[in-house]
């Protein structure tokens, strides 16, 4: 690469596994992500989903042998002293509304509360089917 070239980089996907892929589907599709890519191996043991959301994806990987697996039990933002991945985040313009449509999707229950954190953003926590967290947040600061 020369000197004067810039090279660019920008959010493409996240990749998770998953035990259910039906269940996830429709979990991930329930917060606005579309079907654009899948991957089955013949035989049936494994499987690759591309969903869409905006410019980014997330890629599901299900395997056959995890079926009958717990979900993982990650605790609310995955101790953040502990180094890995903590959460997918979901931005929105309008927190409380976001809220109230977890809640009617059954996503959310009463439990789930709206916190304004310490780097001035306004959030809250919901898990997928498998327990990975789901941050939906509201961030002004960089506009």
């Amino acid at each position: 690469m020369e000197w004067w070239q810039e090279v660019n980089y920008k959010p493409h996907h996240t990749a998770i596994s998953v035990r259910n892929l039906n269940a996830s589907l429709k979990f991930y599709e329930q917060l606005g992500y579309e079907q654009v890519h899948r991957y089955d191996e013949d035989d049936g043991s494994m499987s690759i989903v591309h969903l869409k959301l905006g410019g980014s994806f997330l890629e599901i990987f299900v395997y056959l042998e995890n079926n009958d697996k717990e979900p993982v039990n990650y605790e609310r933002a995955n101790n953040l002293e502990e180094i890995g991945v903590k959460h997918i985040a979901l931005q929105t313009d309008d927190i409380e509304a976001a809220l109230q449509d977890m809640k009617d999707k059954g996503l959310a229950d009463a439990n789930t509360k709206i916190t304004f954190g310490r780097t001035k953003v306004s959030y809250f926590f919901i898990k997928d089917p498998d327990g990975v967290w789901v941050k939906i947040i509201k961030d002004d600061r960089y506009r």
